[in-house]
Order: C-alpha cells, then sequence, then structure tokens
C-alpha cells in the first residue's frame, strides 16, 4: 500500500508537470513563437492519449483512483504516457553520454 501511495505521486506529479507544460507551450505559440514545438507536443499528446482511449489503459485505475467519468483516467493516462516519453528519451540520452556511446 505504502508503495503504492509513492506511485500515485508520481504518476500525478508528471501528469501535472505535462499539463503545465502543455499550458506553457500553448501560451508561447499564441505570443507568435515555438510554432513547431508546439506542433509536435500536440501530435504526441494526440496519439498517445488516442492510444490509451483506444486500448483502455488507465494507469490512474490502476492504482485505485476511480473517475466519475471513466475515459478521464485514460486521457490523463495519455498525456502522462506522452510526456513520459520525453523523460525516457532524456534518460536514454544522459545514459548515452555517460556511456560514451
Amino acid at each position: 500500500m505504502y508503495m503504492q501511495g509513492i506511485v500515485l505521486t508520481l504518476v500525478m506529479a508528471v501528469t501535472v508537470e505535462a499539463l503545465v507544460e502543455y499550458g506553457r507551450t500553448a501560451v508561447k505559440t499564441a505570443r507568435g513563437g515555438g510554432r513547431l514545438s508546439a506542433c509536435l507536443q500536440g501530435a504526441a499528446v494526440l496519439v498517445s492519449v488516442g492510444i490509451c482511449l483506444l486500448c483502455g489503459a488507465d494507469l490512474y485505475g490502476a492504482l485505485g483512483i476511480a473517475f466519475r467519468w471513466q475515459p478521464v483516467g485514460s486521457v490523463l493516462t495519455g498525456i502522462f504516457a506522452a510526456r513520459g516519453a520525453n523523460y525516457v528519451s532524456d534518460l536514454v540520452g544522459q545514459l548515452r553520454g555517460i556511456l560514451g556511446k
């Protein structure tokens, strides 16, 4: 139960960070900059959320969090997955730098 609470906190933190980052990108784009970045982020989110909705992936549900409207869990899981891809990419890049490859 303790580990589940830690995992839930980390999942929520990444999801909230992703929402804030996407919001910041949207504001930056509205002010006239970063259109390519916004398009790429938007595409990643749409693809990720679409896949999660189609296959019923719900990380929040798996951690015991039930939303009144079930698709919310899948949408948030898609946002988490889209942002998580950035973390994995950054981690792989750092490991390559450390390993000298």
